[in-house]
C-alpha cells in the first residue's frame, strides 16, 4: 500500500464535506490523523487466509 498523505487527505475531504479547519487546529488534526493511520495499518497489514469467513452475528 502507498504511503497515507493525512495532509492531502484532510485537504480532500474537508472541502468535498464543505468544511473548513481553523489554521490553528490544523497541526493537531494532522498528527491524530497520522496516529489513526498508523493503527489502522496493524490490522491492514495483517495477512488473512482466502477462505476465512466473518464471525456470526450476536444477538442477545
Amino acid at each position: 500500500m502507498s504511503e497515507f498523505d493525512a495532509e492531502t487527505y484532510i485537504a480532500q475531504a474537508t472541502a468535498l464535506a464543505g468544511m473548513k479547519i481553523d489554521p490553528a487546529y490544523l497541526p493537531g488534526v494532522i498528527d491524530n490523523l497520522q496516529r489513526s493511520a498508523a493503527i489502522a495499518r496493524v490490522f491492514l497489514d495483517f495477512p488473512l487466509p482466502d477462505d476465512v469467513e466473518p464471525a456470526s452475528t450476536f444477538k442477545p
